[in-house]
């Protein structure tokens, strides 16, 4: 079954980006192939201006095909290896649900992606970024970089550049018996200083911390405090970025508590420049299992019921108000004669180029579960069976943008990280 990828291409787009989205597509497929190939490439390219093939080819390939470029010829070494290329790359990357896999049979998970490439075969679909995992927990995502973990254990990688390092934890003294009295909160960019960091809670104290990566100092902050109209046994999880539905829009952190009440109690918003929280209202939005999606550059929220998705959009961020913008009914939805529709509920949805779907949909105990993928109009695009097991597929709440952007370490830090064996094997 072909899927259909309605945001590769926008309508309204001249020739000339056409010809270089052409060019771009044959380059690319030129390069998952030999090494030979390579070369040829390398030599055609040297009959092209130097800034096209920079400029507007390479700058759009994913960033494994730029690794690859830059093993061919000196010149794309270093013209892609440069600030503004590294940022430009990963701009025009597609952002992708991360998707945790059980792996049969074997200790850990695996991490995958969903790339609608237009392959036939529907588990190409499903493309592995950490092929195996004794970190289950993915618990930050920012700029391709990726924070996993389990129990006390914290890695930082990038699965495009293949490079992963243990997680330095705030040091403060820990009494909690599970070896780590902190959980992650949120993983940013700070933009003023362009440092990456890490928002830490305490599961003892009403206590938040900031901490660069890359270092061990952290800086103590004031952390909000929860809504009384939350059960007791969500107030802990209300801001886990492991469980919480969390997202970074405008620069800000937002969290939407209660995502597994009848309606949502409220978002809380951290400025990551003035390091202060406040309370957004959500929208009045009933269903269960809400996340919060970027869509349009607006602040959006996904509910389901049952088998009907609605999608709620903030018109306006500053004035709080929201409007509800999308109700698809999953069973009204006219598929292939091949895929017969039955859904029971929804488990987790994600967001794909803007105005696409993907759902981990069940059909119920018989029935085997599937990610049904579509459009935000109602219209079905394919879908990928799940047949490994009874629950293999979890959807996280984190996105990937892939990047060559380095883990952000001191030179003699990486060199003690050398000797240190990750508890994952990354690479896409």
């Amino acid at each position: 079954m072909r899927f259909r990828n309605k945001g590769l291409i926008a309508g309204n787009q001249s020739r000339a980006d056409l010809a270089t989205r052409a060019r771009v597509i044959a380059t690319s497929r030129l390069l998952q192939k030999t090494p030979l190939l390579l070369q040829r490439v390398a030599a055609y390219v040297t009959l092209v201006d130097r800034t096209i093939v920079i400029e507007e080819i390479l700058v759009r390939l994913p960033p494994k095909d730029v690794l690859r470029c830059r093993a061919v010829r000196k010149l794309w070494h270093s013209a892609t290896s440069t600030n503004k290329f590294v940022l430009d790359n990963h701009c025009r990357q597609p952002s992708l649900p991360v998707i945790r896999q059980c792996i049969p049979g074997r200790e850990g998970v695996g991490f995958v992606v969903f790339r609608d490439n237009g392959a036939m075969a529907s588990n190409q679909k499903l493309s592995p970024i950490i092929r195996h995992s004794k970190l289950i927990k993915l618990m930050g995502a920012c700029d391709g970089l990726l924070i996993l973990s389990s129990g006390s254990y914290f890695w930082i990688c990038n699965p495009a550049t293949r490079k992963c390092a243990p997680l330095p934890q705030p040091r403060v003294q820990s009494s909690s018996p599970w070896g780590s009295d902190f959980y992650i909160a949120g993983f940013y960019r700070h933009q003023p200083s362009g440092e990456y960091r890490v928002l830490w809670f305490s599961y003892v104290c009403h206590r938040g911390y900031v901490l660069t990566v890359g270092s061990d100092k952290p800086r103590s902050i004031s952390r909000p405090s929860v809504s009384s109209r939350l059960p007791r046994y969500s107030c802990q999880d209300a801001f886990d970025s492991c469980y919480s539905s969390q997202l970074n829009h405008r620069g800000n952190l937002h969290w939407l508590t209660g995502i597994y009440m009848e309606t949502p109690v409220g978002i809380m918003v951290f400025d990551t420049v003035t390091e202060t929280f406040r309370w957004m209202r959500s929208p009045d939005q009933l269903g269960c299992r809400l996340s919060l999606l970027e869509m349009d550059d607006k602040l959006a929220s996904c509910s389901s019921s049952n088998a009907t998705i609605e999608i709620w959009v903030m018109q306006d961020y500053d004035a709080e108000d929201w409007a509800l913008k999308y109700r698809i009914n999953l069973l009204a939805m006219k598929t292939s004669p091949q895929f017969g529709l039955s859904v029971r509920f929804i488990s987790k949805m994600a967001l794909l180029n803007q105005r696409e779907l993907l759902t981990c949909s069940c059909t119920g105990p018989q029935g085997p579960d599937f990610l049904l993928h579509c459009d935000i109009d109602g219209m079905f695009l394919g879908y990928v069976e799940i047949k490994e097991a009874k629950h293999p597929v979890y959807f996280t709440n984190q996105y990937i943008q892939e990047s060559l952007i380095p883990l952000p370490f001191s030179e003699m830090q990486e060199e003690r990280f050398v000797y240190t064996e990750p508890p994952l094997s990354v690479g896409l």
